[in-house]
């Protein structure tokens, strides 16, 4: 065994730890260190050790002769060189990483490990050593010890559990890390620069495991013998890594005793990949041990402190024009270009020596033909952009030679999915320019303290200490101006910062707090952590909203303060306060939450700040390419799982969504090339309604959450094209109600604020959502109108079930009638019944129709279901058509009398009964079939899945006032025969005996009469207030019974209609006796046949032959037939008005004989004159 080599500390059953990855160079040495191994194994260790030897020696001067010969002189002497003045510089690059080669950590039950480190980049994450001892995982917590930080905090591993101590370590200091174990105490000690900041307890905890491989700059895994990197490197400098077996004092710490586990010698390290930097400002660097111990006499290390002054910091501006190419259906804005370009950057730029500093796109078309574009369809596949850049390069070459480096560097195409981009080498100009660095500065705070601020390069950041803190930093960067080629300051972020002075706790006592950009997020939080034991009171309203609003006076508002605001107004919304001190801070709540959006700092295409009943978004679009925006909410559920979302499309299912239409885009600053001063869109959300209390409201009330949309520094009103706002109900609209399409008016209420009508009107509605459009941008709702009571769902399902069963009552009962009618031949002889006959055809068809509607909307096929809700309306309508005919033929038959002749009545009143509802249903289908479908689903009203008429409109104009024509028809047909009923019995002299009797059968008359003239329908028209549920019960029980009552009145109860069934359905056992008591019912046998008195005002109406089968509400009591008063009632004056005769014809037979109807016998009529 070589007893001074790089194996002479590991034991022979031992091979050694350490495998460098990656690279030729790697493999080569990682063949040279299998050698070793395979000296262990066969036990030539002289020779193999010499060929490996050979093997390193070759593979490191490829990578560094110096390094190489340093290494090889030190393989062979043994001799150790200290490196108390050197330093370590890693710039986060992954493959490049120092390791302990030459020794291995034995098992430790006690130890101390130190080291020292210097940040130069903010970076989240990063990492300064790690020790790993487990190849059998890769999970980075089973790290043995290993040091990091994550988010402003230090992390530490240990035994496989990791831990987070609050040390913000600040930028370009050098901090001393310490952490020390001991076993038998079980006690971790954290020391940062000699102070203990971290103490614990580990109860289960043993000892460190040996023969791991330690790593500096990376927190890594072994697999498979090579170390791979699990976590971001570190950027900085690292110095005097130590290790002891013991557990050190705290005033041994900051010595510089040398460890003896691990320790600061070139011996312990593998420097081919980073090699140390000379720097004698360390704190060891003229240390007596330094001093003493002598250096090696070989090659020394080259100075490095002499070769960094030589590198030289350069800038180089860039101008740029650059084609994009695309394959999407979209076309891409400068967003998707300006992201291309910085994901080309990364690329093209992946180390230290250039970093793109900052750039800005915008189009590349003329100032003039900007808005002309956007109005125009691209047709082409790209778009032409320009890019103006800043590059810091890190180099020690000529700035002609960097100059040219970077533009060939740019002459390239670039592919990314299915967008692409392409630079010419003509397209780009690059040259130097000369930056001066950010001078000295001084910054006073009324809160947080002074702060002098350091010489500071252009693009970096300068750090300070904190004055109440000094553990955090305030940083203050120095940036270049893209525009003007200029280093300059910005604002100082003191965000870490604590407030030299405590901020009260009471909220009332916030009011003398002036609000600075330096305490302004903290102001902000102290309410947050006031409100939960506030009161709310007018008076902490009043603050907390002047607070809010000078915050968001600010110049520039980061996200963090905009959610802790939103998260302030958020906690007051929801706690539904509704009373006037509320509505005094409505407007001025609003008003500050839409001025906070447009003052939020972003760079991307939109941004947007959530809470639990808050939302908002704010983007700013490209005109260029804006073809209509929509926002919707996409899930909430009051105060939780808020979710929002942004697309070019109107949304198909939402909770609220606005859509903005492509018209907007005159807005937005079409007129500029330049993003910047294009203007933004706003969206907002707010889930609870406490915030809009109208007190001018008495019947209405708000029952959709609140959404709005603005164009920022524009007023957007009396739209051509209208937005279009859906909104769901907060309560089920199932009673129908009214409902208001509105707007927050700021002005209404003597500047209260209350909702609006104007502008927005009513598109559609049903059970669960609203659609309006308005004409201007604003804060949107719908109110519901309370004048008309509400239907509970037990009610609503109650009015369901009765209308199914009365439908179907009444389809079983019309088919009675159909059949009756149609299988005695005597019985449809006359026009009236031929009349009833349609109707009940009609009614039967529209109550099939009904009745399967909702089971052949279940299969969901939407040309089924357009069918289904075609013929529904067809029958509707054909049904009121026949009931209006029924009307006309009452008036004709008992109004008008004599002097009607129509031709072809029957003909005709066949091609208006079923032609007319034809025609209205044609009229519709072609103007648009989509007017019919499915309408909206609900769980809880499984009958809610119905096809019908969707479009409002329609639906208006073709049903109800269709209906409601009809309608007042029938009542005035209606009114008109009651009339001359009564006018023919005030003639009469004499009151009959049977009074009573008479006026049972007139009221049965004019109710049956109601029934087929479809008057029941006006029960709808009464459904208002304090009745309305009475009356729509009437109506759903009367209007499906239709069919019932008709099989009642006209089969029922008619006389002649039971004694046709007896003559044909009971056979030859009732005929004499049906017969001989029918005979009997007219005159006696041999009787004289009287004469009418001419002069009687009831002649015309007795100057009937009667053919038995009217169907015009025959009761089953007829006239007695032995009463010699001739009063006119209602059964008589319509039992047969179709055989009606002339005025000529009367005139000719001045008396007509009343004759008894028998069933043997037919006789036509004198005279007919409605065919």
């Amino acid at each position: 065994m070589v007893e001074n080599g790089w194996l002479r500390n590991i034991p022979k059953s031992q091979p050694p730890p350490f495998f460098l990855p990656g690279t030729e160079d790697s493999q080569l040495m990682g063949f040279g260190i299998k050698k070793y191994h395979l000296a262990f194994e066969l036990g030539n260790e002289i020779d193999i050790l010499q060929e490996g030897r050979k093997i390193l020696v070759d593979a490191t001067k490829k990578r560094d002769k110096h390094s190489a010969e340093t290494h090889l002189d030190f393989a062979t002497r043994g001799e150790a060189r200290y490196l108390h003045g050197e330093r370590l510089d890693l710039l986060g690059r992954n493959d490049k990483f120092v390791s302990l080669v030459n020794f291995s950590i034995p098992q430790l039950c006690q130890f101390t490990a130190c080291i020292d480190l210097k940040r130069t980049a903010n970076i989240s994450s990063w990492a300064a050593f790690s020790y790993d001892a487990n190849n059998s995982s890769m999970d980075i917590n089973d790290l043995e010890l290993g040091l990091s930080g994550e988010n402003k905090q230090l992390r530490l591993y240990l035994f496989g559990t990791k831990r987070d101590i609050e040390i913000e370590l600040a930028l370009f200091v050098w901090y001393s890390v310490c952490c020390s174990w001991d076993t038998r105490k079980q006690l971790l000690e954290v020391y940062c620069n000699g102070e203990l900041m971290h103490t614990e307890t580990i109860g289960s905890a043993g000892c460190l495991k040996p023969n791991g491989s330690l790593v500096l700059g990376h927190l890594h895994k072994r697999k498979d013998g090579f170390i791979v990197r699990v976590s971001n490197s570190f950027i900085g400098s690292l110095y005097y890594v130590q290790m002891w077996d013991r557990v050190l004092g705290q005033e041994e710490l900051l010595d510089c005793a040398m460890g003896n586990m691990v320790s600061w010698k070139e011996e312990y390290w593998n420097f081919s990949s980073i090699l140390p930097v000379a720097d004698h400002q360390l704190r060891c660097a003229g240390s007596s041990e330094a001093s003493s111990t002598r250096a090696p006499t070989l090659h020394p290390l080259p100075p490095t402190s002499s070769t960094s002054a030589t590198v030289q910091l350069s800038f180089f501006s860039i101008d740029m024009k650059f084609s994009l190419f695309y394959k999407t259906e979209r076309a891409p804005d400068y967003y998707d270009a300006r992201n291309l370009l910085a994901n080309w950057f990364s690329i093209i730029f992946p180390g230290e020596e250039f970093v793109v500093t900052n750039f800005k796109v915008r189009g590349n078309y003329p100032q003039s033909n900007v808005y002309n574009r956007a109005h125009v369809k691209l047709k082409q596949m790209s778009q032409s952009y320009i890019c103006k850049a800043i590059i810091k390069a890190t180099s020690l070459e000529t700035q002609e030679a960097l100059s040219l480096k970077i533009k060939q560097s740019l002459n390239d195409t670039y592919e990314e999915g299915l967008l692409s981009l392409y630079v010419k080498p003509e397209d780009v100009a690059v040259k130097p320019i000369a930056l001066v660095d950010c001078p000295e500065s001084f910054s006073h705070t009324t809160y947080k303290g002074n702060y002098s601020w350091p010489l500071t390069k252009p693009a970096a950041k300068a750090e300070v200490s904190c004055k109440r803190n000094p553990l955090q930093s305030a940083v203050r960067s120095c940036g270049i101006h893209l525009e003007l080629e200029q280093a300059f300051w910005r604002k100082p972020d003191l965000t870490e910062c604590r407030l030299l002075e405590e901020l009260p706790d009471n909220i009332l006592d916030l009011q003398d707090i002036m609000i600075t950009e330096e305490n302004a997020q903290d102001v902000a939080e102290q309410i947050l952590h006031l409100l939960p034991n506030a009161t709310l009171q007018m008076e902490e309203l009043e603050v907390i909203t002047s607070k809010v609003s000078e915050i968001v006076r600010l110049a520039d508002v980061s996200v963090a303060l905009a959610e802790s605001i939103l998260s302030i107004l958020n906690y007051v919304l929801l706690q539904e306060i509704e009373d006037e001190n509320m509505r005094k801070v409505t407007n001025s709540i609003l008003k500050t939450t839409e001025e906070m959006g447009y003052k939020v700092a972003y760079t991307e295409r939109n941004t947007s700040v959530i809470t639990t009943s808050m939302a908002l978004l704010v983007m700013r679009p490209d005109p260029s390419m804006f073809g209509g925006l929509a926002f919707g909410v996409t899930s909430y559920n009051r105060g939780l799982d808020l979710k929002i979302n942004i697309q070019e499309n109107p949304f198909k299912e939402a909770l609220a969504s606005v859509f903005l239409p492509e018209s907007l885009k005159k807005f937005l600053g079409i007129e500029h090339s330049d993003p910047e001063k294009h203007s933004k869109i706003q969206f907002s959300f707010f889930g609870t309604t406490s915030l809009f209390v109208d007190d001018s409201l008495t019947k209405e009330r708000l029952n959709t959450y609140v959404v709005s949309a603005s164009i920022e520094n524009a007023s957007i009103q009396t739209l051509k094209e209208p937005v279009t706002i859906t909104l769901q109900h907060i309560d089920h609209n199932t009673g129908n109600a009214a409902v208001h399409c509105v707007f927050w008016d700021f002005q209404k209420n003597n500047g209260l604020g209350g909702w609006n009508t104007s502008g927005c009107e009513m598109d559609s509605t049903d059970r669960n959502y609203t659609i309006c459009f308005c004409n201007h941008l604003t804060h949107f709702g719908v109110l519901l109108d309370l004048a008309r009571t509400e239907i509970d769902a037990t009610q609503d399902r109650i009015l369901t079930l009765i209308s199914y069963a009365g439908c179907g009552a009444s389809s079983l009962f019309l088919c009675i009638t159909l059949v009756t009618y149609l299988a005695l031949e005597k019985l449809r002889r006359d026009i009236p019944a031929k009349l009833l006959l349609n109707l009940c055809a009609a009614l039967l068809m529209l109550n099939v129709v009904f009745l399967t509607n909702s089971w052949l909307a279940s299969f969901n096929q939407p040309a089924l279901c357009i069918t289904v809700a075609v013929l529904l309306h067809y029958f509707l309508l054909a049904a009121f058509t026949w009931m209006c005919l029924e009307s006309v033929q009452f008036y004709l038959a008992l109004v008008k009398v004599f002097n009607v002749y129509v031709p072809k009545y029957i003909l005709k009143c066949s091609i208006a009964g079923w032609g007319i509802p034809a025609l209205v249903i044609s009229t519709v289908l072609i103007i648009n079939k989509d007017f019919y479908g499915d309408g909206s689903h609900s769980e809880s009203n499984p009958f809610s899945n119905f096809c019908w008429i969707q479009e409002n409109t329609v639906f208006y104009i073709s049903v109800v006032a269709y209906i409601f024509l009809i309608f007042l028809i029938n009542t005035a047909m209606f009114i008109t025969v009651l009339l001359q009923i009564h006018s023919m019995k005030s003639r009469t002299h004499k009151r009959s005996r049977f009074w009573k009797r008479g006026f049972l059968q007139d009221f049965k008359s004019a109710f049956s009469l109601m029934f087929l003239l479809g008057l029941t329908w006006g029960f709808v028209f009464f459904a208002w207030g304090a009745v309305r549920i009475l009356f729509l019960y009437l109506f759903s029980i009367f209007n499906t019974l239709q069919g019932f009552f008709i099989f009642v009145f006209h089969c029922l109860m008619k006389e002649e209609v039971v004694k046709q069934c007896r003559v044909h359905f009971c056979w030859g056992r009732c005929w004499r006796s049906n017969y001989s008591d029918w005979n009997g019912s007219g005159a006696a046998a041999g009787s004289t046949p009287r004469c009418l008195n001419p002069d009687s005002p009831s002649q015309a109406m007795w100057n009937l032959h009667s053919n038995g089968t009217s169907s015009m509400f025959n009761g089953s009591d007829f006239l007695p037939r032995t009463s010699p008063d001739i009063h006119f009632r209602m059964a008589e004056v319509h039992s047969n008005p179709s055989a009606l005769l002339p005025e000529d014809a009367e005139t000719k037979h001045p008396c007509s004989q009343i004759f008894p109807m028998d069933p043997g016998l037919h006789y036509p009529p004198k005279a007919t004159f409605l065919h």
